[in-house]
């Protein structure tokens, strides 16, 4: 195996193509993540320790490890920020309680507005399952037509 830093050569990719269908000549695509991963000179954190290589990070490398820990850190700080900006709206509101009816006020129209989005997306499936039957049955007739003129 190669050594950290060096990368890994082509070579001690083991790859099998049992099962999959014969690649043809001309498809320069890889058919597996390890050839991808050959080709892009990718490599996973990993640590070795008595004698032994451990994978640190489910086989993500140290740049992937820092995306994904940026997106949850930024995640969880606009979520705080959001509920912290909703807490001081309630208690600058208190007395009359608008920031109590305003918030139910947009929860419901947004609820509205996904029942909208689903349900035109039901009716949209529905109409092109009746046009995919309408053309099959076009299809089907016109067969039928061709036979009959034989």
């Amino acid at each position: 195996m190669s050594k950290s830093g060096e990368g890994i050569e082509l070579k001690e990719v083991k790859v099998t193509s049992a099962g999959d269908a014969p690649k043809d000549s001309r498809s320069f695509r890889p058919n597996t993540i390890a050839e991808i991963n050959a080709a892009m000179n990718y490599q996973p954190l990993t640590m070795q320790m008595c004698g032994s290589t451990w994978n640190i990070g489910c086989g993500n490398s140290v740049e992937d490890i820092g995306i994904i820990t940026t997106c949850y850190i930024t995640l969880w700080s606009s979520l705080l920020a959001l509920y912290s900006l909703l807490l001081k709206a309630i208690l600058d509101t208190d007395e009359q309680s608008t920031a109590l009816y305003t918030f139910l006020f947009f929860g419901v129209i947004f609820v509205f507005m996904v029942g909208g989005a689903v349900y035109t997306g039901q009716l949209e499936e529905a109409r092109m399952k009746k046009a995919r039957a309408w053309r099959r049955a076009q299809a089907l007739k016109a067969e039928g037509e061709e036979v009959e003129a034989e």
